[in-house]
């Protein structure tokens, strides 16, 4: 059963490069150099055992910062890389998915700023080509606009609240170490990546759930941080910041629920729809 709420549904637009005005197309040219230069600075500046660390670095060579470089890892690649590359796509609807890389960057380069870190250069660069790319992001000033596409089911908000809680509290106390203490891992930004990632799972589910625009996205994104958080956890228990082996798995199995609910009652939707439309035409 669904819950029923005001629908906006948007208008069709031809957005072939062809079907553009010169402003438009400069403006998307600009936006797609932009977003491809913050995945370069990324993939480049990034030491690559960091980069490819949730993939490869189930062995424990990083020591205290295994659990750290690992979520970074998969923050870097599920949250920033994939979605920007994502966006390149009909950027215009790409509403959510260009929220996570924006708020990631712009969070991180914070933090670094606050704990004096040597990393703030790179971050700070980072950032400010996030905000640029948010100024030139084709969906312009609806970008911050509420459109809801879809009805809230209810069991996916269900779902999604039930591991809202303890994630938010996660993250505040990640922030609190990153803001407080002043040892290797702030001034590595690695409490403000770990606060970060559990923050966009949450705002990613949610706006996920309540059926913003390119939902689907945003509630893959959100499944996939936290069950890397899961995962790693699960694999180093004892190392700072993990979950632990129950939250770990409790994180798993809420990662996997999400995305299924969610999936679920599009589909659900989309039967609902085509019953409709069956019943129309019988008319």
């Amino acid at each position: 059963m669904s819950m029923s709420s005001s629908v906006h549904t948007p208008e069709p637009r031809d957005e072939r490069v062809g079907a553009l005005g010169t402003a438009a197309k400069v403006r998307l040219a600009a936006f797609s150099i932009v977003a491809v230069a913050i995945i370069a600075l990324n993939v480049v500046m990034t030491p690559r055992p960091v980069l490819l660390a949730f993939f490869l670095s189930w062995g424990g060579e990083f020591g205290i910062h295994q659990v750290h470089d690992m979520a970074i890892s998969a923050l870097l690649w599920a949250g920033l890389i994939v979605p920007l590359a994502l966006v390149l796509y009909h950027p215009s609807e790409r509403v959510n998915t260009v929220l996570a890389p924006v708020l990631a960057v712009s969070a991180v380069a914070v933090f670094a700023y606050l704990a004096d870190s040597f990393l703030f250069t790179g971050f700070l660069t980072s950032a400010v080509l996030a905000v640029v790319a948010l100024a030139l992001h084709p969906a312009g000033r609806s970008l911050f606009r509420f459109d809801r596409v879809g009805r809230v089911d209810r069991r996916a908000a269900a779902v999604f609240a039930v591991g809202a809680v303890p994630l938010l509290a996660y993250a505040a106390l990640e922030v609190s170490k990153q803001l407080t203490l002043a040892d290797e891992h702030a001034a590595l930004v690695h409490y403000g990546a770990m606060g970060i990632t559990a923050f966009l799972v949450v705002l990613l589910g949610g706006l996920a759930v309540l059926r913003e625009r390119d939902w689907r996205i945003a509630a893959w994104v959100s499944g996939l941080l936290a069950a890397s958080l899961g995962v790693v956890s699960l694999g180093f228990p004892t190392i700072e910041s993990s979950l632990g082996v129950l939250g770990g798995g409790l994180a798993v199995l809420w990662a996997v629920a999400v995305v299924a609910s969610v999936e679920y009652g599009r589909r659900s939707d989309d039967r609902e729809d085509s019953r409709g439309e069956s019943a129309v035409d019988a008319v």
